[in-house]
């Protein structure tokens, strides 16, 4: 790389004098000081010559800095690089065969398209279209661009080139869809779904297309990349179980299969291998098979070990049978809320030549209340309630919606575009058209109404509707239209957690945080201060004291020191138990008092670095 930087005019550091160096400019390679050139606007043009003619690669970034006097030249790994058209070479695009079309590399090869870095991004002027290269405004002079985007939605990323109307949103919840729904929403393995085997993974029934497309979406040329289904969703007051957040479901539409999904879970185990043993410290080797269990039940195994595909198990039930020789049981059991069909076994092995045996069990899942829902607008929000399809209002065509959300929903989170999607959806399956619905290059908001007031309707898509349970006309106008929704893998199922009593901590006695476990519901400080502040004293003792570690000690009332609970043997040599004060010597005047065992065992810990506590006591 530095002889074709010498070759067009630098200077190397060891060849030129340090009175010299500061009438330069310098010239720095992936942040390394390697020379200095007279002229750098002369040198930076060079070297992108010679970066368009393939000279040297074209994924090198040049940057030119005139405040500092530097050019940074990039060619590292690791850089964010974006293709721009050259408009000074637009003129030289040849039109390809009849049989062929263009290709990225071969626009590459006639100089029309070079890969621009973000530094080098501030040196460039960019038009955000071709009209704006001719287009100019009163009294000002078209200015002079060097580069030209692809296409405005090019300015977005991947995810967010997805989004249709993303340029209406507000920010904030187009980078929801783009970083988190986007990953979260629940679609189909496009790649070996029926062999691998993830730990856990979930795939829709019935994906679909949306009824929109967007270039970027073209460019992909994937429909499997969209993970939801087309709904026809209502923007209205729903008995006020669609609060908040909250969205209200047909239970017809969920009977039907919409948005239904299977949960597989895979559970892992090593074939052949050794487990360690925690009596002889050796490892003992250990065999598959059908063998009584006293952890669990194996009625659903195999001879080999491994259960029957199409089996249905429950929580208990041994998953994998294994045995060591000395007779220890290292079976994989269910825990608490794990249920479901075997979908497959499979037995596979890796570079190491260790044998691994794979069982994933099959869940199917409709949707039910508390489970999460997202447009590709960042409107997410939680099913509240499933109502039958005859109580929701319908159109005088009796479409009937299957989602109802809120009307708060969009002037708060600002988003027009959803409102925009469903007039353009309405729009296109009234004319079974697809149309694009790009970011920054869409068809105007007055084209969408147009269009619906060319199909008899509403020109921003509002409809009459009649009540699903008087048959009565509903005064106001109701916002109706298909929507592309997606269920996310946030569910009810895998969250949901209850518990009176059950496993306790050993050493604080405090439930336990695992909810295979049968857990406990944490409640912390701030859940504390909250239930003070509604005066629940009763509901704060429950969870606090009654429901988690309840104890009790003696306290003498005469030194209010702890008394223990010990044997001691009287003066007519018989034994007795019972609580005794060892700093009055006496078992008079000791009372028994309520109190969590964290604070016992706080005491105790004190208590054996030399720290006596104090107790004041008074009768209840």
């Amino acid at each position: 790389m530095e002889e074709h930087l010498v070759s067009i005019g630098m200077i190397k550091l060891d060849t030129i004098s340090l009175s010299d160096v500061n009438k330069s400019d310098k010239v720095f390679l992936n942040g390394q000081w390697v020379g200095v050139c007279s002229d750098s606007a002369e040198f930076v043009s060079k070297l992108r010559s010679m970066r368009r003619s393939k000279i040297i690669n074209p994924q090198v970034e040049i940057k030119r800095d005139r405040h500092q006097r530097e050019v940074r030249i990039f060619s590292d790994l690791g850089r964010i690089l974006r293709p721009l058209l050259i408009v000074e070479n637009l003129e030289k695009i040849q039109a390809p065969q009849a049989s062929e079309c263009f290709s990225f590399q071969s626009l590459m090869d006639q100089e029309i398209v070079e890969l621009i870095g973000a530094e080098e991004e501030e040196d460039i002027q960019s038009a955000w279209g071709i009209k704006y290269l001719f287009s100019e405004e009163a009294g000002k002079p078209i200015p002079k661009y060097s580069h030209l985007e692809f296409d405005q939605s090019f300015l977005l990323g991947l995810s967010c080139g997805l989004i249709p109307f993303a340029n209406h949103n507000f920010a904030k919840r187009v980078q929801y869809q783009a970083e988190k729904h986007s990953q979260q929403a629940i679609g189909y393995s496009t790649t070996n779904p029926n062999i691998r085997v993830d730990t856990l993974s979930h795939q829709m029934y019935y994906p679909q297309k949306p009824l929109f497309k967007t270039f970027l979406a073209d460019c992909l040329g994937h429909p499997e990349f969209f993970n939801g289904q087309n709904a026809i969703v209502a923007v209205n007051v729903h008995h006020g179980y669609n609060q908040e957040d909250s969205i209200v479901m047909n239970k017809a539409s969920l009977q039907r299969g919409m948005f239904r999904t299977e949960h597989h879970r895979t559970y892992k185990t090593e074939v052949d291998g050794e487990e360690p043993s925690k009596r002889l410290k050796t490892k003992d080797r250990v065999s598959f098979g059908k063998i009584e269990s006293k952890i669990g039940r194996v009625d659903c195994l195999d001879d080999d070990g491994l259960p029957f595909v199409r089996t249905s198990l429950q929580s208990g039930d041994i998953l994998i049978g294994k045995v060591s020789e000395s007779g220890k049981d290292f079976s994989i059991k269910l825990k608490h809320t794990e249920k479901g069909y075997v979908q497959k076994v499979v037995l596979s092995s890796n570079d190491n030549d260790k044998n691994f045996a794979f069982v994933t069990l099959r869940q199917v899942r409709s949707p039910c209340l508390g489970d999460k829902f997202s447009s590709m607008h960042g409107q997410k929000g939680v099913v509240g309630f499933l109502e039958s399809q005859e109580n929701f209002p319908f159109t005088h065509q009796g479409i009937v919606p299957d989602i109802v959300i809120n009307p708060h929903a969009f002037p708060t989170r600002q988003t027009p575009g959803q409102l925009l999607e469903a007039a353009l959806g309405k729009g296109i399956a009234l004319d079974g058209n697809i149309r694009y619905a790009t970011p920054f290059t869409t068809a105007s908001v007055e084209d969408i109404t147009e269009q619906l007031h060319k199909a008899g309707f509403a020109r921003w898509g509002s409809e009459r509707v009649l009540n699903g349970c008087t048959g009565e006309m509903v005064e106001s106008l109701i916002f109706i239209g298909p929507t592309f929704y997606q269920r996310l893998n946030h569910m009810a199922e895998d969250k949901v957690k209850y518990r009176n009593t059950g496993p306790v901590h050993p050493l604080t006695r405090q439930p336990v945080a695992d909810r295979k476990r049968f857990g406990g519901v944490k409640v912390g400080e701030m859940e504390r201060d909250c239930l003070l502040a509604h005066g629940a004293a009763a509901n704060i003792h429950e969870r606090l004291f009654t429901l988690s570690d309840s104890s009790h000690m003696h306290i003498c009332r005469t030194c209010k020191s702890v008394a223990n609970v010990t044997m001691r043997l009287l003066s007519d040599r018989k034994k007795v138990r019972g609580p005794y004060c060892a700093f009055c010597e006496s078992s008079e005047n000791i009372m028994r008092a309520n109190v969590p065992y964290g604070a016992k065992l706080l005491y105790q810990e004190l208590f054996s670095m030399g720290i006596c506590l104090k107790f004041e006591t008074e009768v209840c």
